[in-house]
Parts: C-alpha cells; structure tokens; sequence
C-alpha cells in the first residue's frame, strides 16, 4: 500500500456547512432529478445497490435464456472524485437550467477551496484546490451525478455513481463483438470530461456459450497532450479478462453460479463469529 495511489484525503466539514449544503442539494435536485440517467442507482431515492444488480443480471440473463452471449466490462475511473474539472461540471449544471442565482452559489462553493492532510500528530500546510468535489459532502456525489450524466456509450449499461457497467448482448445470430468500439467511445469521453480510465482494475468478463470462443481481447487508446510542453502521447493498454468480480458487494460469476459468493459470505460470517467468542 501506497500513500499516493491507496489512500486518498476525505474533506471534513462542519456541522453547519453540511445541513446548510443539504438545503441547496436538495433545491439543485429538483431540477436535476427529472434529467438524470435511468440507469443511475447511485445516490438518489429510492434506488441502491440492490437495484442496480437486478438491474444489471436482468439484462444478462434475459439474453442468456435466450442462448446468447453477455460481454460486459466493468469500468473503474481513477481518483474519479479527485479529478472533477469545476469548468465542465459548472458548464453541464447551465445546460440543466438551473437558475443563475443557484449557479453562482454553486461557482462559489467550489472556488478558493482549500484542502491540508493531518497524519497522526502530523498536519501539512493548506493547498488551494483547482478541481475535485469535497468527499464526504452532500454535493460532492450529486455533483459527479451531473458529470456522468451524459455518458453514453452505445450499448447498455448501469451506473453508481462512478462504477460503470458496459454490457453488450450478444444474440445467437450476432457473430461480431462491438465492445472494443464501445470501450473507445468511453475512453474519448473520458478524455473530454478530464477524466481517466483506471485499467488496472477495469476488467472484462464475458458470460454464456461465447465465454469457451476465442474472442481478442479488448484494448485502450488514450491520448494526452501536455499544455506546458504542448506534447501529445498516445496510451495503449489491454483490459484483463476475468472469470468472476465483485461488483457493488456482489460476487458475480461467469457462470452464474453463486458459490463464490457464498462461500465469502459463509467467510466472512465464520470469521466474525470467532472474533466475538474470543472477545
């Protein structure tokens, strides 16, 4: 573990501050909830975590019962709160139709912040912050939400709050994947919204009879340009391919089966059991 890549500050408000940005939330999602993708479970009413996974396997298996396939990635974005551009966001929230007296609260909101890390008895001198939401807010997730929002990438997918699911479905009579077309239009978006994707933990998994087929695996393209040097680099990378991954909590297996599942579930269970009779 990493201080750099693994841990990551959380901003600690006050009290007031969070109850007063709670009334504003609340105010900004009036306008905004109408707008918002379906497929979102992530931080809104009435929807969570047990939603989207329905969601999600019951686009797989509707296509599986069929005798197709299901090719899906699940897509981690680095840092995604971290690197939020306060430009792009502010720019999205006027296209929503908030009213410019929220629009200039919320551009004051995210302006002059200032972050400072205490470790133990250790504390660093204040940094002003030139993009990022504040975690641990009301307004930092729904903020993300309107980010994310016009993500679209040509085939389904399911959204909390940052964690992506592509799923592409594959018909018995589809002999030809789309998904590495599918992954790039992600990847362009990503790049204009100053985004970026984490590959090392972006992974692919591909459910019913096209698991046992050949299928080439999917890669990357990122382009960069430096604005000091005025550079351009291209990136490419291959996205692991795996048999099982534990999506929002869930184990989900290629095969559907649930044993991994319950086998960490029955795990964990055991485990805690033993700490409470030695306690």
């Amino acid at each position: 573990m990493s201080i750099q890549n693994d841990l990551r500050p959380i901003s600690l408000l006050r009290t007031l501050v969070k109850v007063f940005e709670s009334f504003v939330g609340r105010w900004l999602l009036s306008f905004l909830e109408s707008k918002l993708d379906h497929n979102q479970f992530g931080n809104r009413k009435g929807r969570s975590t047990t939603h989207a996974i329905i969601s999600v396997l019951h686009t797989w298996m509707s296509c599986l019962d069929s005798g197709g396939s299901v090719r899906t990635i699940f897509v981690d974005f680095r840092k995604a709160f971290d690197l939020v551009n306060h430009n792009i966001l502010y720019n999205k929230l006027k296209k929503y139709g908030i009213p410019d007296f929220l629009l200039l609260w919320f551009g004051s909101y995210l302006s002059n912040r200032q972050q400072r890390v205490r470790a133990n008895q250790f504390i660093s001198s204040w940094k002003e912050l030139n993009g990022a939401m504040p975690q641990g807010s009301w307004l930092g997730p729904l903020s993300f939400l309107v980010l994310i929002n016009d993500l679209s990438t040509g085939c389904p997918m399911h959204k909390y709050v940052d964690d992506t699911t592509l799923s592409e479905v594959l018909l018995p009579i589809q002999l030809n994947s789309n998904m590495e077309t599918y992954l790039q239009n992600l990847t362009d978006w990503a790049t204009l919204n100053d985004m970026q994707l984490n590959t090392a933990k972006t992974k692919e998994m591909i459910l019913g009879p096209e698991a046992e087929a050949n299928l080439p695996l999917l890669t990357t393209t990122t382009t960069t340009t430096t604005a000091t040097t005025a550079t351009t680099t291209t990136t490419t990378d291959t996205v692991h391919r795996v048999t099982s991954f534990k999506l929002l909590g869930v184990y989900i297996d290629s095969t559907m089966s649930w044993t991994i599942h319950v086998d960490n579930i029955v795990k964990k269970s055991h485990s805690k059991v033993i700490l409470s009779k030695a306690t």
